[in-house]
């Protein structure tokens, strides 16, 4: 009778035992819960998640590639307009350093005190013009040339 009691109690374990969840987490389910297929299942699918998240990161690195190499390219592109543009304030200063000294000499060659103050008139023309810093120096230097024309010209006529 303690034979089938023992083989009653046996077969009762048995039941419960196949009757709980298995697992493939080591860290959960026991030494009677663990599956092995579930572990190869749960290591596949980490396995998959890794190879996820290394193509974004492939994709992220490949980004940052992209814009360090644009950053780059546009910090040659400031730099060559930074250039261009001082030289074209050097021009602009050359241009305006000959024409301040053809608005001098128009002043003290003007026989009339009127031609003496048309040449100073000039002179703050070409001071103003200079200044004016929201115009592009290419802009500048047009306005100049226009003013210069007029100085020629008032020096032409004092020649004659």
């Amino acid at each position: 009778m303690k034979r089938a009691g023992s083989l009653g109690g046996a077969c009762a374990l048995c039941l419960l035992l196949a009757g709980c969840n298995t697992t493939g987490d080591p860290t959960r389910g026991g030494l009677f819960g663990w599956s092995e297929a579930k572990a190869r299942q749960r290591q596949q699918e980490r396995q998959d998640q890794v190879g996820t998240e290394q193509a974004e990161l492939n994709r992220q690195a490949a980004t940052s590639q992209s814009l360090e190499s644009s950053s780059a390219r546009t910090d040659q592109q400031i730099a060559t307009a930074r250039s261009e543009h001082e030289r074209a304030e050097a021009r602009l200063r050359t241009q305006q350093a000959a024409l301040i000294a053809k608005t001098e000499q128009l002043e003290s060659q003007s026989p009339t005190p009127a031609g003496a103050s048309r040449a100073r008139s000039y002179r703050r023309k070409v001071n103003t013009v200079v200044a004016q810093t929201a115009l592009p120096a290419p802009q500048r230097s047009i306005r100049l040339q226009a003013i210069e024309a007029e100085v020629d010209w008032e020096l032409e006529q004092l020649k004659r």
